[in-house]
């Protein structure tokens, strides 16, 4: 039984491999053309927001005044330095998703990595929620997932990136 499981799956690997070296031509030449089509159309200056999490601003301050972070002080010259602030309470978890939206953790509902299930007391993760397959085959007393799992964002606010894009930022 162990040996037919092994070979079905090796069997399905190689029936996904033939299949995505089939569609890379054609997968190729529609990623060159959007791609293409993006840069020509785009009128805007190039940004890159570089946020270290967890860094120290005051000693990456430091570091870059005595020469130990040459880099980001390269990057500070040309570009733009700036200390953001930072949520309460000042985590991870609470902070990216402010930085996103620009709402407070009230409003975007995450206040931490894990939340309780109040069903049963169980930690889910509080940024989204991924359940089991849509369809499924049963053979024996194996499940193997056919379609998309449910996949669903808890974090509520809209990113900056899709405000900028119902705006014209990215044409």
């Amino acid at each position: 039984m162990a040996l037919m499981g092994s070979f079905l799956v090796m069997f399905l690997a190689m029936i996904t491999a033939f299949i995505t070296l089939l569609t890379l031509p054609i997968r190729v030449i529609v990623r060159a053309i959007r791609g293409r089509r993006a840069f020509a159309q785009s009128r805007e200056k190039r940004i890159v927001v570089l946020g270290i999490d967890g860094m120290e601003p005051i000693l990456a301050e430091q570091y870059m005044k005595e020469g130990r972070l040459p880099n980001l002080s390269r990057l500070a010259e040309k570009g733009t330095y700036s200390r953001l602030q930072t949520t309460m309470p000042a985590m991870t978890p609470v902070a990216w998703p402010t930085f996103m939206t620009g709402c407070n953790p009230g409003k975007h509902n995450i206040f931490d990595f894990l939340n309780i299930d109040r069903r049963n007391y169980m930690p889910t993760l509080s940024s989204v929620h991924i359940g089991g397959a849509t369809k499924t085959i049963r053979i024996g007393k194996y499940i193997i997932p056919v379609g998309k799992p449910d996949i669903r964002l808890l974090r509520k606010g809209k990113p900056f990136w899709k405000t900028l894009g119902e705006h014209g930022g990215f044409q």
